[in-house]
């Protein structure tokens, strides 16, 4: 008989959002935002590195195998990755991005938006934005995917945990709006539905993911890849913030797309685990 693997979701999401909060919170007051001194750093690089520090933590203090080895499957094994879905990623978040942008222009905004960035949106000390972007994929979908969501999942449904997930992944950025120079502290400083957009955004993402992984047998690997392209798509277009509040519907309605078109993968009896 197969060795019932049993995860601590009360105490992942517990010292994940106490470390990072405590972390982030603290930051800017005993470290220096502006020149990116090596507290401030310290202090945001290990908020950041905290999902993923939990989850390898809570995973190697057990005593279940089945845990482990789900564990390092998921991180290590590539073979878990379906090469025919990795096209539709790749494509999905630009085109909804520029999507997004032409619709906007029914509103007024200009096609400039078209316009490469030739610099970052914001800034994290003296940490490279795109080193940054790249830490924030990994260290995320490793706590993320490598024990969050598949402990929501233990005992409920896909889309019950996916959805509860969503909601804790976004609000565990709150920080990060009080932390001057980050992406989240301009969308405050520039109009408060720009803050609510961003919460809300992050559940689609949540479901995407989830979509990915189920057809890619939980792969971590291939969940950081899907962040990653996230990620530098929101930075390579000069779009205007009110142009992302129109991708968060376009990615809403993927999301739905999505649970409503393969039901069985939110809804079926299967884990993911």
């Amino acid at each position: 008989m197969a060795e019932t693997i049993a995860y601590k979701t009360k105490r992942f999401f517990t010292l994940t959002f106490g470390v990072t909060w405590v972390c982030w919170f603290a930051a800017p007051y005993l470290g220096d935002p502006e020149t990116g001194d090596a507290i401030f750093i310290i202090l945001m690089l290990t908020g950041l590195l905290t999902p993923f520090a939990t989850a390898l933590y809570l995973t190697l203090a057990s005593k279940n195998d089945a845990l482990k080895k789900t564990f390092f499957n998921k991180l290590l094994n590539i073979r878990l990755i379906r090469l025919s879905s990795i096209p539709l990623f790749l494509i999905l978040f630009p085109a909804s991005m520029i999507v997004s942008i032409l619709i906007s222009t029914l509103f007024g905004y200009s096609f400039d938006q078209f316009t490469v960035a030739e610099e970052f949106s914001f800034t994290v000390g003296a940490v490279p934005t795109l080193l940054f972007l790249l830490l924030a994929a990994c260290f995320e979908e490793l706590g993320w995917r490598g024990y969050a969501v598949e402990s929501l999942n233990s005992n409920r449904s896909y889309f019950e945990a996916t959805a509860i997930f969503g909601v804790l992944w976004s609000l565990w950025h709150l920080p990060m709006f009080f932390i001057p120079h980050s992406y989240q502290a301009e969308l405050l400083q520039e109009d408060f539905f720009l803050v609510l957009n961003f919460f809300v955004s992050i559940v689609p993402l949540a479901f995407i993911i989830s979509w990915f992984c189920k057809k890619n047998s939980g792969s971590i690997l291939g969940a950081v890849l899907i962040h990653s392209i996230i990620n530098f798509t929101q930075e390579f277009f000069l779009v205007s913030p009110y142009t992302k509040c129109i991708q968060t519907l376009v990615l809403i309605v993927v999301a739905v797309v999505f649970v409503v078109a393969d039901k069985e993968a939110f809804f079926g009896d299967d884990k993911l685990a």
